[in-house]
């Protein structure tokens, strides 16, 4: 059963497309944008296509919880998981998606390598990134008591790790068995390697699962329980690169840039970007083939052909 689907990222979206488009803004400013919101975008495409195998799968059965985007905060550590599964024996899996259309590659060292460019670029190991995120969550579950008890001892979860990659990814692991890859395997194989998990399990373990099965009903309301600590975060990407909100009115040109133009407003005569002028000449007809500042540009109607002023 879903318990969370994933949290919209559409005002994050549209708040990165309006900084793009912000009239004097630097081109490295509008490459950092444009940079996050490619991250953003593909991302959120690779929790998409995951979300879809783990829903086709489990989203009917009883015996298991689904969580998608779950952000907790705890003890001052924060963890930003992108898909929880939680079974009647209290297994939790935990999931990081990682959406790289040329694939991954893993070196012996345990490094993870995106391709970039016609070479390689270093990227957070997910698989260390899981690690934390189960500290944060095993602290949690402990810390406010969200776990059932038998005879008044918190029941013991166990927690197992996984890394998602897209069914079309290539994913390039060391050829020496010094660091195993294991855990990194395509979204279309999680269903049949949670089905090897359960079938590889020893007697003994098995046994202590068993012991430890809960209802159905216990197992929503765990999910539900751990799902009232989500804390969505509030992105700012005014703060994140440095612009000031005030662009949004009045975009005033900042002293680097009036350093570097040469283009200036014909009607206040204040300096304004190459962007902003390129913009004027490319609609002769409404700036009667001069340009101005984002203020003075207001003297001009949308679809009028003469020149006010």
């Amino acid at each position: 059963m879903i318990i969370k689907e994933k949290d919209p990222i559409d005002a994050n979206i549209e708040q990165l497309k309006t900084i793009i488009n912000l009239p004097n803004l630097s081109e490295a400013k509008v490459l950092q944008a444009k940079t996050e919101l490619k991250r953003l975008t593909s991302g959120n495409q690779g929790e998409k296509d995951s979300a879809y195998f783990i829903d086709f799968y489990y989203k009917n059965s009883p015996n298991w919880a689904i969580i998608h985007d779950l952000r907790i905060e705890h003890n001052g550590l924060v963890a930003q998981i992108d898909h929880i599964l939680i079974n009647r024996f209290l297994d939790f899996y935990i999931l990081e998606t990682k959406h790289y259309v040329r694939g991954i590659k893993i070196t012996e060292h345990g490094e993870f390598l995106v391709s970039f460019q016609k070479s390689y670029r270093a990227i957070e190991s997910p698989i260390e990134q899981n690690k934390r995120h189960i500290k944060v969550l095993k602290n949690l579950l402990q810390g406010e008591e969200i776990l059932p008890k038998r005879l008044g001892i918190p029941l013991q979860p166990h927690f197992l790790a996984y890394v998602l990659v897209s069914p079309k990814s290539r994913v390039i692991r060391p050829k020496t068995k010094d660091f195993k890859t294991d855990a990194v395997i395509k979204s279309d194989e999680f269903y049949k390697q949670t089905r090897d998990n359960l079938n590889n399990e020893s007697i003994l373990t098995t046994l202590g699962s068993i012991t430890k099965i809960i209802s159905s009903e216990s197992l929503q309301q765990i999910a539900k329980n751990l799902v009232s600590y989500h804390r969505p975060s509030q992105f700012d990407y005014y703060k994140k690169f440095s612009i000031s909100r005030e662009r949004d009115n009045r975009h005033p040109v900042s002293i680097e840039q009036t350093k570097k133009t040469k283009y200036y407003c014909y009607c206040c005569k204040q300096p304004i970007s190459k962007k902003v002028a390129m913009f004027c000449f490319n609609n002769k007809i409404r700036f009667d083939g001069k340009a101005y500042c984002f203020d003075c540009q207001k003297q001009f109607p949308l679809n009028s052909p003469q020149q006010k002023g």
